[in-house]
């Protein structure tokens, strides 16, 4: 389970891509709120999925897809949002951005990533599978609650290693260099897992 866990935590997602640009845009410390984000939300999934809950996902097609173009809106709402705010930030005044950045807490982010995280059912989806494929047929709550804890620290662990390696100088120093070509890459990205989640 751990194994398959630390695959998927690597996979290209956007959790993955909201810690990347919380990196390269604003600091280390935010970064560190949007990976703490991520992790209580894979925390509350892990908690449904040991405990039976998301098995309601496969027994009610329609609610699953009631998740998924909430979720799909989301993401589709971050990434044309990104991209809005890409085309106007040239506009604005160089001190209105930066006092704008600065509102930003560690909070802020922690939210923003928890939700992006609990509000996509494809998380949700693999961790039922997960946890039918991996788990015993009816394995004890300390071995479930082990297993909840084996994946908030592979997540964390991971999302840390993201927030420090993408909050560096020199990684910050090609963000200003290439903001805009960035901030379009990952807004399209964001829009385009919106469209794959409400599609699929």
């Amino acid at each position: 389970m751990a194994f398959i866990w630390t695959l998927a935590c690597c996979t290209p997602g956007a959790n993955v891509l909201l810690t990347m640009n919380t990196a390269l845009r604003y600091n280390r410390l935010l970064a560190i709120g949007s990976a703490a984000g991520v992790t209580f939300a894979i925390i509350l999934w892990g908690v449904l999925g040991a405990s039976g809950v998301l098995i309601i996902l496969q027994t009610f097609p329609w609610l699953f897809g009631l998740l998924k173009l909430l979720g799909g809106s989301y993401l589709l709402y971050l990434g044309l949002s990104k991209v809005y705010c890409t085309l106007k930030k040239n506009s604005r005044k160089a001190d209105d951005i930066v006092r704008r950045e600065h509102l930003k807490s560690p909070l802020h982010l922690a939210r923003l990533a928890f939700f992006t995280s609990i509000i996509n059912p494809k998380t949700g989806l693999f961790v039922i599978s997960l946890f039918s494929v991996a788990m015993p047929k009816e394995p004890s709550w300390q071995i479930s609650m082990l297993c909840v804890s084996i994946m908030a620290s592979i997540t964390l662990l991971w999302h840390l290693l993201l927030a420090c390696a993408f909050s560096t100088a020199s990684a910050q120093t090609f963000y200003q260099k290439s903001v805009n070509l960035i901030d379009y890459l990952t807004g399209g990205l964001f829009t385009l897992f919106g469209i794959k989640i409400i599609s699929s």
